[in-house]
């Protein structure tokens, strides 16, 4: 079987990279932070949070960047609040959104409510006008359990689009073969995934990119009152902003380090085109 890499084209040892810019739509501080690292010319993916309050915003300021759905489950801030689109029951928490954490959901989600509600955010992302190209899961939490996963898996194979899975060597931890699954479907999704939590983390990985496909999945804002009422960790997105925005250290560090940089939208391609 030809790897993913050759699927796209390039040698077998080429080094491609995702720069995914996640949590667009979660708030009008990552919507800007996101549209600047793609408009820049650094970043090459962002995945849409279709329940959050910004999200609509997002739509609006859209010019046909590479974005998919990032299905949201979860709303962990203790503040911040969102819910389901569907207002399904079993995904509402005390507070009256989503829970917080993937323990929670795990507990209380009837996989049918899951299922309609994610189907029903990368339908109202597709009506917003995007064209969505791949589909990520906010917490991982339809990655991590084999009956979440199943709604993940069946929505990629219905919508032809890849998924963003972990690492291989997530399958014992998680506890049954995720990427194989994946594979037998036709899904594909880059080789590993790495989510960098400070600038001085994102810089070196970018400096250490392995042969194969890398998503470096990334959290970009600008400094708000909103940003810093809303999120305790809101100095490193402001400073992942930053550092991929206004350092110019990024792109000589990128073009020395001989990595290719693509878009998801390479991968729905070549998982149209089908094949080994």
């Amino acid at each position: 079987m030809a790897t993913l890499v050759e699927r796209l084209g390039y040698p077998s040892d080429a080094r491609l990279l995702i720069i995914t810019c996640e949590n667009l739509g979660c708030a009008h501080a990552t919507n800007v932070g996101a549209y600047d690292v793609l408009r820049a010319g650094i970043g090459t993916s962002a995945s849409l949070m279709v329940p959050c309050p910004w999200a609509r915003e997002a739509a609006a300021d859209y010019r046909g960047e590479d974005v998919g759905v990032n299905l949201t489950l979860n709303a962990p801030f203790e503040r911040y609040r969102w819910g389901p689109i569907t207002l399904a029951p079993s995904l509402l928490d005390g507070d009256g959104g989503f829970p917080r954490t993937a323990n929670d959901l795990w507990d209380h989600a009837d996989t049918e409510e899951v299922r309609r509600e994610c189907r029903a955010q990368i339908e109202r992302a597709i009506l917003w006008g995007f064209d969505v190209n791949h589909l990520g899961s906010h917490l991982d939490a339809l990655n991590a359990r084999p009956e979440f996963f199943d709604v993940y898996l069946e929505l990629a194979t219905e919508f032809n689009l890849p998924l963003r899975l972990q690492s291989g060597q997530n399958e014992s931890v998680y506890g049954f073969p995720f990427r194989s699954r994946a594979q037998e479907h036709g899904v594909l999704s880059p080789d590993r995934v790495l989510r960098p939590r400070t600038a001085e983390a994102l810089e070196q990985a970018l400096a250490e990119i392995e042969p194969g496909v890398t998503e470096l999945v990334v959290n970009p804002g600008i400094e708000t009152p909103e940003l810093r009422a809303a999120h305790p960790g809101w100095g490193g997105w402001v400073a992942q902003h930053d550092l991929l925005v206004k350092a110019v250290s990024i792109p000589k560090l990128l073009d020395r380090t001989g990595v290719t940089r693509i878009g998801y939208g390479a991968l729905r391609a070549a998982q149209t085109a089908g094949g080994p």
